[in-house]
């Protein structure tokens, strides 16, 4: 059966950070519906790409191009990873080693290979390694280990109600919810649904 394509909005990506937004990859990480994944295809990983502004036209169209058969579950396994790294760290305890791991592996044989450069500290890729899925995966893994020691733990919080991590950038540091406009105006009416029917 066919299914229909994530249809990536602004809201998907309000992590703070592209290795955050990766983690909070799926619908709901607190209460995961039957359905919970949003990276059901390449082309879902391709478009996720761009929306996050980590890739152009001509990139995510070669990443839509990719052709291996686990590129994807490559790809949701970085994002469980990633999430196993921060998602501790927004409760104040330690990441899991075997996580930060996984992500150290993916990175260290592209760049071994030196099938990947770097562009400053980020992986500068051709358009060729665009098509790559070794090199987008160490991408990937590179973003998150790059979050590992530079996000400000402090401010690295999850979401009550979806368990989305985001980074609180508010003056206050008081920022609840991943966003107003959907986990906490859902907040606000299951309260006032509660207030009406007492």
């Amino acid at each position: 059966m066919a299914h229909a394509y994530t249809e990536w909005v602004p809201e998907h990506f309000i992590g703070g950070h592209p290795a955050l937004d990766l983690s909070n990859a799926v619908f709901d990480r607190r209460v995961p519906a039957a359905d919970n994944e949003l990276f059901h295809s390449v082309e879902d990983v391709a478009t996720w790409f761009s929306a996050s502004g980590l890739a152009d036209d001509r990139q995510a169209q070669a990443i839509a191009g990719i052709d291996d058969g686990r590129f994807v579950e490559r790809v949701r396994e970085l994002r469980e990873a990633s999430f196993q790294v921060f998602e501790p760290i927004a409760d104040d305890k330690p990441s899991a080693a075997e996580a930060l791991g996984v992500l150290f592996s993916r990175a260290a044989s592209p760049l071994a290979a030196g099938a990947i450069a770097l562009n400053g500290t980020k992986p500068g890729l051709t358009l060729a390694q665009w098509r790559d899925p070794d090199a987008v995966t160490a991408l990937l893994a590179m973003l998150s280990i790059e979050a590992f020691f530079t996000v400000p733990r402090d401010r690295l919080h999850s979401c009550p109600r979806c368990g989305w991590l985001f980074l609180d950038t508010s003056r206050g540091g008081r920022r609840r919810w991943c966003s107003m406009r959907t986990c906490g105006n859902r907040e606000k009416v299951s309260r006032h649904r509660g207030h009406t029917e007492v």
